[in-house]
């Protein structure tokens, strides 16, 4: 129905150049009868590239470019995996915090991305994370690559971070992806699921090896599916619930680890040849070790929540600080449309004997509060980038309750309110806690930038020891100035908490660097 009348006379013509030269077709199995391989002429393959350029199938989930089907094979050991055909991963989502890589995830629309709700566990906000789609190697930019914001993080309501069930969540991006060969959403489980010993597919950029460095470009391995029952006896029946599944070989090598968590367990349909979100990568002991399994999300349990999450309307969630900052970039009559829009929200609480034009008061303060929030936060970190942009901060790294710290903050930028919300000025009062906070800190400012380059590998965290003010202890490992160093402190998981625990962790290893 959309393709052009172009792509449709190219397409007819395609077709009777495709009769004269009689491909053949060879049929493989592998397996459960899984890969089916099409043998083109060179000519054909490239006649279908142009084709493509011309029309990109629309809403079409799950199918790999014509020239990737079924290039994965199984391997003696794939910790990390092995290297993937570019493209080959057309709905892979490299999710970063701060710009470098945290998590996996998975694109299942054009503007969701589902992954695990373990990756968001240190509470920090949307404005903090992008997602890139169409990526392959993350040590440049891709062709095909599209790094977008993220609007809203949605962990599922139950998911328990200490036990890690119903470890998954939903990430609506700003706005929807450019569709094309190697930027598809993966189909969602169509209800029926794959026989035990199926052959399924994980990839990402994960440690090549327990504790090792994370791939520059996408790893990918076949793992089966194993028994419920032998997942359970394997790693403990009251760890593994009926929301988790085991993919691997007990024997060990094949496995997802760490720097894949969200990252997509798929499996091909054997009557739509399409492949299907089945799994979610969650959790496991060790990487690729005899008798411990990979352990994954079951997609099918959550299935119905993610449409449900997928189709709520703007007006039933509260606005998040993306949407009410983007307002400040439109006209004056565009932002009161979308804050009467956004603003909505706020009305669902007032009580039934509550007046309208008082619930649209109260409604308009609490967004009003909200965007206030937002605009502090925005203004506070544009200025901190301004003064520290030669100088490293922290952020996360996943691997289960551990977490690395390495960024850069760079530039600053202006925001404007809204027009009829410019009566309201706070910038003054906190420009003036900026410049105390900045006053503070100013021996750290002072320090020669060579000697502030803070890697933070890993920061271990006992869950069991969070004190009265939000804090945990926490072994931390991190190379300063070029020097391995190990260090404890308090360290906050939560939002707030972490950023009260920043300061300190940044003293101590500067203080273990001097020594």
């Amino acid at each position: 129905m959309g393709e052009s009348c172009s792509a449709r006379v190219l397409q007819c013509s395609l077709l009777n150049t495709m009769q004269s030269l009689e491909p053949s077709m060879q049929t493989h199995a592998q397996g459960q009868g899984m890969c089916v391989f099409l043998s083109f002429h060179t000519y054909i393959s490239y006649l279908w590239h142009i084709f493509d350029l011309f029309s990109i199938p629309a809403a079409v989930c799950g199918q790999r470019s014509p020239m990737m089907q079924n290039t994965t094979q199984p391997r003696s050991r794939i910790v990390g995996g092995s290297p993937a055909p570019p493209g080959s991963w057309p709905w892979l989502v490299n999710l970063q915090l701060d710009g470098g890589l945290m998590c996996g995830g998975v694109l299942v629309d054009s503007a969701w991305v589902a992954t695990a709700a373990h990756c968001f566990a240190g509470g920090r906000g949307e404005s903090y994370w992008t997602a890139a789609v169409g990526d392959f190697d993350i040590t440049k930019a891709d062709p095909d690559e599209q790094v977008l914001k993220v609007n809203r993080i949605i962990p599922h309501p139950k998911f328990n971070a200490k036990t890690f069930n119903n470890d998954i969540a939903l990430v609506e991006l700003t706005s929807p992806v450019v569709l094309s060969q190697h930027v598809r959403p993966v189909c969602l489980p169509s209800g029926v699921e794959p026989p035990t010993g199926s052959p399924c597919l994980v990839a990402g950029w994960g440690s090549l090896y327990e504790d090792g460095p994370s791939a520059d470009v996408v790893m990918e391995a076949k793992v089966p599916l194993l028994p419920q029952s032998t997942c359970k006896s394997t790693l403990g029946k009251d760890v593994v619930t009926n929301t988790m599944l085991c993919a691997g070989y007990l024997s060990g090598g094949a496995d997802s680890c760490q720097g894949d968590s969200g990252g997509p367990l798929i499996y091909q349909d054997r009557t739509s040849g399409r492949f299907q979100l089945h799994g979610i990568t969650s959790w496991g002991d060790g990487c690729g070790e005899k008798g411990k399994p990979g352990v994954y999300t079951r997609v099918s349990a959550f299935a119905d929540w993610i449409q449900a999450e997928m189709q709520k309307s703007s007006a039933s969630r509260e606005p998040t600080c993306p949407e009410l900052l983007k307002t400040t970039e439109m006209t004056e009559e565009e932002q009161k449309t979308e804050f009467l829009s956004l603003c909505r929200f706020y009305t669902l609480t007032c009580p039934p004997t509550q007046s309208a034009s008082v619930c649209s008061q109260i409604a308009e303060d609490k967004c009003f509060t909200r965007f206030k929030k937002c605009r502090e936060f925005s203004y506070l970190t544009a200025h901190l980038n301004g003064c520290g942009t030669k100088h490293k901060m922290l952020t996360s790294s996943e691997k289960m309750s551990r977490r690395g710290f390495s960024s850069e903050l760079t530039g600053t930028h202006r925001i404007q309110l809204p027009v009829h919300w410019k009566q309201k000025l706070w910038s003054l009062e906190a420009s003036q806690q900026v410049s105390q906070i900045t006053e503070s800190y100013s021996w750290v400012l002072n320090i020669p930038n060579k000697n502030l380059r803070m890697t933070f590998q890993e920061v271990l965290v006992d869950l069991s020891s969070k004190n009265d003010r939000g804090l945990y202890q926490a072994r931390i490992k991190a190379v300063v100035g070029g020097r391995p160093l190990t260090f404890y402190s308090l360290a906050g998981l939560e939002n707030e908490s972490f950023y009260r625990s920043v300061p300190r962790i940044i003293a101590l290893a500067l203080n273990s660097f001097k020594t």
